[in-house]
């Protein structure tokens, strides 16, 4: 899916949760260029999971540690919604997010903008197929 075929296509809703502000401004600007509707960035799980529990995002952008704690109890209930994933992260040793979260994707930190691009697409891609 180009970027134009995103900015001619119906918004999607993603939920952004990061707590270090240059990157949670890095993956904003980046989501938005890309046509998407970023609803945040959150710095700590309880912001997040409020916001999530109200506005029903179709796709999530997670860090997986935050200001207040391990983003899991959020991703716990994107996942029971069925809310696809995609943790952008340099914390994946604790947990097999990809066996924990079936079907979720992990970026890896340092990312460019250029990989994370193409795996938020991707499930753009999944959602609107």
């Amino acid at each position: 899916m180009s970027l134009s075929l995103l900015n001619n296509s119906e918004s999607i809703k993603v939920i952004v949760a990061e707590d270090e502000p240059l990157i949670a401004w890095m993956l904003e600007d980046a989501l938005s260029g890309m046509g998407l509707e970023v609803v945040g960035p959150f710095a700590t799980v309880a912001e997040a999971s409020t916001c999530a529990m109200s506005e029903e995002p179709q796709l999530a952008v997670l860090d997986v540690d935050l200001a207040d704690g391990a983003v899991y109890p959020l991703a716990d209930a994107l996942y029971k919604k069925n809310v696809p994933i995609i943790f952008h992260t340099a914390n994946t040793d604790r947990v097999d997010l990809k066996g924990r979260y079936d079907g979720s994707c992990v970026v890896l930190k340092p990312s460019n903008v250029t990989k994370l691009q193409s795996v938020v697409e991707d499930a753009c891609s999944r959602l609107t197929s």
